[in-house]
């Protein structure tokens, strides 16, 4: 009785699931719930997914756009579904997913999810997602037509996946990557046996790039790991469009700015690159320094951040990790270059920061800091720091100006609490714990405990922001303590 018992309740929650409530719809928009989540988006060939807060101002500005786009998408043949998840509701589908933040959308096939990269308004939106559809590997048809795509010519890394049976394990590991990564790589697949013997492969992935050997993938982690660790050379071009997987390496680069031309100067082009390749070759660099050249046409940006001009080569390490610049000032030759990389290594150099000239005096309520005096101020450990990143132009830290003037005055007395300011555009953060991504950005580091700054994303009043500081420090009552 007892086994039959057993059997019977297995079978009704089996029924239970399979008969679960289908998705509802609000203005072509489907609805998912924990209940109906996995069977919906693991039965699409694509579906686009928003999480989202029903008090996130930016998920109402969404709304209306995303609404058309689901309803002009659903009229296609073969449709494209949009959905939508209440992340305050449905928070354990939403951790699945890592979402910290609202709206956040993702891209998904089968229930395998890629973040959304795209427009957030109708057209923008409708236009992503038909670029979406059709195969993420497309499919290498002659020995020609796989030497064209992995020729010496070629300018960035391709990703081939040699397959014969289109089955097993390892093709599905490479599916679920190309996937994942087809806005970041060029992913192709070869299935015909003759072409997988003309390259002289065997199955398997492997990534072709313009500045390395092919690499093959051993089989061991994620192919997506992979793809993004290898794709990233010891020595090579760090462009706009790649920039992004030099950052997901997190590691120092070694950057020659020049004026690469590889259509009518690669002569000279090849030989920054390849004087490079010589510094690289020393063994003490390896995973410890990445070399690259980059084009000073478009990283003007970088070139004022790091105080560089002049002739070819500036030359600069980008210590990512860290947020610190460090400034090769010696004539240029693969000697000094490698010099200047292992004094990097040992710690023998003094790091570039942009810095305002210090204020003659600093009585302010808010006091300013500039680069020179980031460290003395922020980072006193007898001090509990509110530090405000803005930018002069920004309309939002204008308006907060008065409110963070009025929050620096019920400080003023204090003993153990500063409020602080810095100028963002004109000062460097010399700690890569305290960048700002955006304006007003505004940190908490608190006494004795500078490497944990906490950022503050609280409303921007007097009382909420004065509430929250004496709750993470100990704050001898102030004279102008009113609250």
């Amino acid at each position: 009785m007892m086994k039959s018992a057993i059997v019977l309740l297995f079978v009704c929650l089996g029924i239970f699931q399979c008969f679960a409530a289908p998705p509802t719809e609000e203005d072509g928009v489907l609805v998912l719930t924990k209940d109906n989540f996995d069977e919906t988006v693991n039965n699409a060939d694509l579906i686009l997914v928003e999480f989202y807060a029903p008090w996130c101002g930016h998920c109402k500005s969404l709304a209306p756009e995303y609404a058309k786009a689901a309803k002009d998408l659903k009229a296609r043949t073969p449709p494209i579904l949009l959905a939508k998840v209440d992340a305050t509701v449905e928070d354990t589908v939403a951790s699945r997913f890592g979402v910290r933040g609202y709206p956040t959308l993702k891209v998904m096939r089968k229930g395998v999810a890629s973040d959304y990269k795209g427009p957030r308004e109708h057209k923008g939106i409708v236009s992503y997602m038909i670029k979406q559809e059709g195969p993420s590997a497309k499919a290498i048809d002659s020995s020609d037509q796989f030497n064209e795509i992995t020729s010496k010519n070629l300018k960035d890394v391709v990703v081939v996946g040699f397959f014969p049976s289109k089955s097993g394990s390892g093709y599905n590991s490479f599916m679920d990557a190309a996937n994942a990564l087809r806005e970041d790589f060029s992913f192709y697949i070869v299935t015909d046996q003759s072409i997988v013997a003309s390259a002289q492969q065997k199955e398997g992935i492997v990534l072709f790039s313009a500045f390395a050997s092919p690499i093959t993938y051993s089989g061991s982690g994620s192919v997506a790991d992979w793809v993004w660790d290898a794709s990233v050379p010891l020595t090579g071009e760090i462009t706009k469009d790649n920039a992004a997987r030099y950052k997901k390496k997190n590691l120092p680069i070694l950057k020659a700015f020049i004026d690469v031309d590889w259509a009518s100067n690669a002569k000279r082009t090849n030989y920054y690159l390849n004087r490079l390749k010589k510094v690289a070759e020393n063994a003490i660099f390896k995973n410890k320094l990445l070399f690259a050249i980059a084009n000073k046409k478009d990283f003007g940006d970088e070139l004022t951040r790091f105080g560089l001009a002049g002739q070819d080569p500036l030359i600069a390490i980008d210590d990512l990790p860290k947020s610190q610049k460090y400034r090769f000032t010696e004539e240029f030759s693969v000697k000094n270059v490698e010099q200047f990389g292992q004094d990097y290594l040992d710690g023998k150099l003094k790091s570039y920061i942009k810095s305002e000239k210090q204020p003659a005096t600093n009585d302010a309520s808010v006091k300013v800091v500039v680069g020179e005096t980031f460290k003395d101020i922020v980072m006193d450990p007898t001090k509990n720091v509110m530090i405000e990143f803005y930018a002069p132009w920004c309309g939002h830290c204008k308006k907060l100006e008065p409110k963070y003037n009025e929050l620096g005055d019920k400080f003023k007395e204090s003993d153990n609490v500063v409020i602080a300011k810095m100028d963002a555009t004109a000062n460097d953060s010399p700690h890569g714990k305290y960048q700002a991504k955006g304006y007003p950005t505004i940190f908490f580091a608190p006494a004795n405990d500078k490497e944990n700054p906490v950022q503050y994303s609280g409303e921007r009043e007097v009382d909420a922001m004065y509430k929250w500081i004496k709750e993470r420090s100990q704050v001898p009552k102030a004279k102008k303590d009113e609250l």
